[in-house]
């Protein structure tokens, strides 16, 4: 489920992510999405956001302790899309930037068939 308002939406996914974090952490994320004012408020140092995919609109916003909330803006909509460690987006990028034939810096990786 999600909450919908004019030009601003928070995916459900964001609601479970905030359940499994502390309080002061809730505290601090909630306050940056509570609505489409605050969340603009929250973009509004450039050098705390990242683009994060070269074909959508989706970036991640810096948030406490290395929280990331990811959202796509595009034109006066603006989608909260999920929360998530800085961690874990460094990973799904080193995942998704090896190119096709799975090779790093000339080196073939070789996958074990069971």
């Amino acid at each position: 489920m999600s909450r919908r308002s004019p030009a601003y939406q928070i995916d459900g996914r964001v609601s479970i992510a905030l359940d499994a974090l502390d309080e002061r952490q809730r505290r601090a994320v909630g306050a940056m999405i509570a609505n489409r004012d605050r969340f603009l408020e929250s973009t509004s140092d450039p050098s705390r956001i990242r683009k994060i995919s070269r074909t959508r609109p989706l970036y991640a916003l810096e948030a406490p302790d290395g929280l990331r909330v990811i959202y796509s803006h595009v034109g006066d909509e603006i989608v909260v899309m999920d929360l998530m460690h800085q961690a874990t987006l460094d990973q799904f990028r080193r995942k998704t930037s090896l190119p096709n034939d799975r090779r790093v810096k000339g080196e073939e990786i070789h996958q074990e068939v069971s």
